[in-house]
Order: structure tokens, then C-alpha cells, then sequence
């Protein structure tokens, strides 16, 4: 495994926890190309820079799943804005800043996730 890919895999591990493993188990079994590129390229070079705080880069990412309708990765970007800082209270803001831009509808999908996830990882 390459030093990009190692670093990656750590940084994820650090930031998601065992919510995140569980996510990214049955990448790295079925799919272990999209899971050294996703390690390799996302957290093993994008994470790893500083122009932005990590708190900062979570919701960036948060707000665009929301906003592309792709719920499937929230529960570990829930559980990674947690761990660097966000509150609950934060988060739920987030989604109210978003309403109006996407509708109420991906909102609750987005805040039903963010019940889930907490009950998850509690």
C-alpha cells in the first residue's frame, strides 16, 4: 500500500471510528481498487491539507451530499463532523441553512440519517 493510501486509511480511522469501518468493510472486500482510491486520493491527500479547518471541510462535504441527494455517505460524515468539533445543535443548523436551497424533503431525509447515526454511535 502506498504512504498516501496508509495515511488516508489512518486519517479516516481516526476521524470515523468504528462507524466508518463498518461503512468501508464491504468496499475494501468487494471493491479494494475504489477503497485504495478513496483512501489514497480523498484522505490520503485532499484531508491531509490545511487551507481549510477540518470542521470547515466536513461541512462543505455534508452540505454537497445533501444537496446531490446522496444520503448514503452521511452517517460517517455525521460521525467524522462530530469527532472534529461539531455539535448536534451545529449540524441541525446546517440542514436549516440548507432547506430552502434543497427543500424540506432531502432536509428529513438528511435529519432522519443524523437520528440514526447518533443512536448509532451512542
Amino acid at each position: 500500500m502506498s504512504e498516501h493510501v496508509n495515511q488516508g486509511l489512518e486519517r479516516f480511522t481516526k476521524l470515523s471510528g468504528e462507524y466508518g469501518a463498518r461503512a468501508l468493510n464491504p468496499i475494501r472486500e468487494q471493491f479494494p481498487e475504489l477503497a485504495e482510491f478513496i483512501m489514497g486520493t480523498a484522505y490520503g491527500d485532499i484531508f491531509q491539507r490545511t487551507t481549510i479547518t477540518d470542521q470547515w471541510k466536513e461541512v462543505a462535504i455534508i452540505s454537497s451530499l445533501i444537496t446531490q441527494g446522496q444520503y448514503e455517505q452521511l452517517g460517517v460524515h455525521y460521525t467524522m463532523a462530530l469527532s472534529v468539533g461539531i455539535t448536534v445543535e451545529e449540524l441541525k443548523g446546517i440542514l436549516l441553512h440548507l432547506a430552502p436551497c434543497v427543500g424540506a424533503p432531502r432536509i428529513i431525509s438528511a435529519f432522519n440519517i443524523l437520528l440514526t447515526t447518533l443512536e448509532e454511535i451512542q
